[in-house]
Formats: C-alpha cells, sequence, structure tokens
C-alpha cells in the first residue's frame, strides 16, 4: 500500500564540505512522473525551488515539469570544512543514512598488513 502526499520535494540531502560534493557540480532529476488519484497529474505541478541549508551556494533550478537540477560550487567555503571525518558521519548518519554510516566507519578502522 502506498502512501498519499500531496506535496513533492525533489532533495539532495546531507551537509558535507564543499569539496566533498562531486566536481561538476550538478545533479539532475529527469523523467519526474508523479499520479494524483491514479491519473498523471505531472504537467499540474508547480515546483517553487528553495534550498534549506544553503552550503556551497547550492540552488535549486527548475528545467520544467519533469526535470530539476540542484547545483553547487565545490570551491566555496563551507560552515563544515572544520569538522573531521568522523564529525561528518555523525552529523550525515541520521535516518536512511546510517546504514551506510556504519559501512563507512568499518571502512575507517586501521587493518593489519603482513
Amino acid at each position: 500500500r502506498a502512501k498519499k502526499y500531496t506535496i513533492p520535494y525533489v532533495v539532495y540531502e546531507k551537509t558535507w564540505p564543499c569539496g566533498d560534493y562531486p566536481p561538476d557540480g550538478i545533479v539532475t532529476f529527469y523523467d519526474i512522473k508523479a499520479e494524483c488519484d491514479g491519473t498523471d497529474c505531472t504537467d499540474d505541478i508547480e515546483w517553487e525551488a528553495s534550498v534549506k541549508d544553503a552550503n556551497c551556494e547550492m540552488a535549486a533550478n527548475i528545467v520544467n515539469s519533469t526535470t530539476i537540477s540542484i547545483t553547487w560550487d565545490t570551491s566555496a567555503t563551507s560552515k563544515y570544512d572544520a569538522l573531521s571525518h568522523e564529525e561528518l558521519r555523525e552529523l550525515n548518519s541520521g535516518g536512511w543514512g546510517r546504514a551506510y554510516a556504519v559501512v563507512d566507519a568499518a571502512l575507517d578502522e586501521p587493518t593489519a598488513t603482513v
């Protein structure tokens, strides 16, 4: 049984130093489709560009009703620049990211070579 949403969001979550984001400075969500009560309503959505955390000069860009991109500047200064990898992992490990944070932490463990 699917959840019924009334407000759609396109989200690029988590907060890192700007240099840690992909160097091309963009992620694009395309072929976006929406269904309202069993009927395609993609073209009825009135998207609004909004950024909750303006880290790395992130910007939301509405290309059209089925394409949205999020851009950033990898050379920008971030309020997260001074945090260690461990602090960043802790900051970003809530919700669905927890399982990935545990794997990432395991990769940080020193290994012995013979």
